[in-house]
């Protein structure tokens, strides 16, 4: 599967609506394939649960739309999902017989890396997976990011808060 060149950086809006969620994890599955990168079944689900919880806690605590953005830093896929509330995301204590509140959890344990920030917009969390440029293309080098940082906002240190979390 060839890879396009320059940036890989690709943005949705996903509507204020848990309903919307899965044809987001799906727009971000593509994404990630059409890029060029290895994804086998194991690490398609992975990325797919991700996504969900990340996308269902961003409209389900905000009850607005946000913008969902992927691309590939590395040999990582990094995917943000932007909203208005900019209210860190931690994970929470669920008890055993609580409906919710386990969603942090499974991105803490399957993301390479993951975090939370505050942005002009609200916040901004992110995951990061590990993974491959496809086997077919293993002899080439990842995707470029060649003007990816003009493309970028920068975060201004002053206003940013950050969580960053590491799989252990």
């Amino acid at each position: 599967m060839p890879r396009p060149s320059g940036d890989s950086s690709y943005a949705f809006t996903v509507p204020p609506s848990v309903e919307a969620v899965p044809a987001a994890r799906d727009r971000v599955v593509h994404r990630a394939q059409r890029i060029g990168l290895a994804l086998d079944e194991e690490l398609a689900n992975d990325l797919r649960l991700l996504t969900g919880e990340v996308v269902t806690n961003s409209v389900t605590h905000t009850q607005a739309a946000c913008v969902v953005s992927v691309r590939y830093v590395g040999m990582r896929l990094r995917v943000e999902v932007t909203d208005v509330d900019p209210t860190l995301v931690r994970p929470s204590q669920a008890e055993p017989m609580d409906e919710n509140g386990r969603g942090l959890f499974l991105v803490d344990a399957l993301a390479t890396k993951w975090g939370s920030e505050r942005c002009a917009a609200g916040k901004r969390t992110w995951f990061e997976l590990a993974v491959p440029a496809s086997g077919a293309d293993s002899g080439n080098e990842p995707p470029s990011r060649a003007g990816a940082a003009a493309k970028e906002p920068m975060p201004l240190a002053s206003t940013c808060s950050r969580i960053v979390y590491r799989a252990a």
